[in-house]
């Protein structure tokens, strides 16, 4: 007897099959079919045999089941029959479970929205700011509605009214960033049977669109200019917001990474700050590298001679304990005159932009100078191993590149000001 044919469909041909005035089958293979409805509904099935009779599986519906998922039904009917067992008194005993589960939830009252965030952040690796930003948006927007309610027992209107109300308070993108995060438990919670559906992710396009806008920069042509006044402003600026300004461009690590750095962290001679991965954005499995340029080295030796008797090398004003304002150098920055123009952040963006523009590096060193997460596990500890001599070649000539735009001179052109070459 020939070897039956399986996996005969592809997602393309399922996606395009139109409706019929009858309905009708596209199949698979070994079984395994979808029923086209003449309203264009498409269901999958698989039809066996037990005992001389033959049965139809019901196994889910196209889209929300795809055919890779289908396929892999497919193959545990075929082992269940291959024990003498019946795939669809298998799945029905499955779901009388499923249901038992979802009911005794619905009695647990420890079962509540409250604990399912908690339970879902723990599986994050967020730290620090992001992760306090994401319990304060949780705290203040879902929970006074939902925190005490069993998951179970939440509908979908209360969901709806949670992110509506966000948004009709004037917070468009407090809006989205809420339902990001209301999917995500839900969908924490429907894996572990605290509730069947996902009502969070049901609601799609619930929402107004936020309108996209990208971070604020100073444009590459102004770049020389404000370096040239950021120089001129140093009698004007707070002597540590100086050099913290000088070093967040020189380094491009975010704001967070910079304003907590301890003076421990640095090793002048080897020209190397290595940041704790604890103090990253994104938990890492090492830490954060970042080669030290003679001018960065520089800054840091005028920096001690101000804060290198404590701990941390911005300390605050009011509390030389705690580290600067999130806000100290954006604050700096309009008093520069860039109020609306630009962000701390921004340089972050420069950076990236002139490195990979240069063409002098490879990609993956850049993006690990930007400490951008891997998610791939090997080249990730591949990247920090291999690229760290590429970087510190890097970081130098961004250092030499940013002392060398200071002297690049504005030319007159029909009375407007331009630069000649920016970008070498």
């Amino acid at each position: 007897m020939p070897k039956q044919s399986e996996n005969l469909l592809s997602d393309t041909t399922i996606r395009k099959a139109v409706a019929k005035a009858k309905q009708y089958k596209l199949f698979d293979g070994k079984g395994l079919f979808v029923l086209v409805h003449p309203n264009g509904s498409k269901y999958f099935r698989m039809r066996y045999k037990l005992d001389g009779k033959e049965k139809t599986l019901a196994l889910g519906v196209y889209p929300r089941l795809t055919l890779a998922k289908a396929r892999e039904h497919r193959l545990e009917a075929q082992q269940l029959l291959e024990n003498g067992e019946d795939p669809g008194r298998v799945r029905m005993q499955q779901k009388a479970e499923a249901r038992e589960r979802r009911k005794a939830a619905e009695l647990d009252t420890s079962h509540t929205f409250s604990k399912a965030a908690e339970g879902w952040m723990q599986t994050q690796h967020w730290i620090g700011k992001h992760a306090r930003d994401v319990a304060n948006s949780l705290k203040h927007h879902a929970c006074p509605a939902l925190g005490d309610k069993p998951m179970a027992s939440i509908s979908k209107a209360q969901v709806r009214a949670v992110l509506l109300g966000v948004q009709d308070a004037g917070r468009i993108e407090t809006a989205h960033r809420v339902h990001q995060r209301l999917r995500a438990i839900f969908k924490w919670a429907v894996d572990r049977d605290w509730c069947e559906h996902n009502h969070a992710a049901e609601l799609e396009g619930i929402l107004a669109p936020v309108k996209a806008t990208k971070m604020q920069h100073i444009p590459l042509d102004e770049f020389p200019e404000f370096l040239r006044r950021l120089e001129a402003n140093e009698a004007h600026l707070h002597r540590v917001t100086w050099y913290a300004l000088h070093l967040v461009i020189h380094t491009f690590v975010r704001t967070s990474e910079l304003k907590g750095a301890t003076w421990s962290e640095f090793d002048l001679e080897a020209k190397l700050w290595r940041i704790p991965a604890g103090r990253m954005k994104i938990k890492t499995s090492g830490d954060h590298l970042v080669p030290l340029s003679r001018q960065v080295v520089e800054l840091l030796e005028g920096l001690h001679e101000i804060t290198g008797s404590g701990e941390l090398v911005f300390p605050g004003d009011r509390n030389p304990k705690q580290p600067m304002s999130e806000n100290t150098m954006l604050y700096a920055l309009y008093r520069m005159g860039y109020r609306g123009r630009a962000q701390v952040h921004g340089f972050r963006a420069l950076a990236s932009t002139l490195l990979n523009e240069s063409g002098k590096f490879h990609t993956d060193a850049i993006e690990r100078q930007m400490a951008h997460t891997e998610k791939n596990k090997v080249k990730a500890a591949y990247n920090r191993a291999e690229y760290l001599l590429q970087r510190c070649k890097l970081m130098q000539w961004w250092s030499d590149k940013i002392d060398s735009l200071k002297s690049v001179t504005p030319i007159i052109d029909l009375g407007t000001e331009r630069y000649s070459e920016v970008v070498s």
